[in-house]
């Protein structure tokens, strides 16, 4: 259940901070959690249930099925994240220009 809860941080192109404060919790607490024998506590997977309602929790609590319940939730996150990439090498080009700019003057 720990890998699939990072695979599904990763997924959501969250830090571990990022995840824990959407669910939550502090991220030490998330990270002692994660490398617990024990794993996550009952009330960090309710909050991550309450948090990410397309999150399918038989796959996160036994690995059945799609990590979402409803793909076309996933090809929208997928979407979202596509974006953010764009945004972000834009953001970069800018900068590098900027940078460029200044070093000629």
């Amino acid at each position: 259940m720990i890998s699939r809860i990072k695979d599904f941080i990763a997924f959501n192109g969250m830090t571990d901070a990022a995840f824990a404060k959407k669910i939550g919790i502090k991220q030490p607490t998330l990270w002692s959690q994660l490398r617990s024998v024990n794993g996550p506590s009952a009330v960090t997977l309710e909050n991550i249930a309450r948090e990410f309602p397309n999150l399918n929790c038989n796959w996160l609590l036994r690995g059945e099925g799609d990590m979402l319940i409803d793909e076309t939730a996933q090809d929208k996150r997928i979407d979202s994240l596509v974006d953010v990439v764009a945004m972000q090498q834009e953001i970069i080009k800018n900068l590098q220009e900027k940078i460029k700019q200044l070093q000629n003057s």
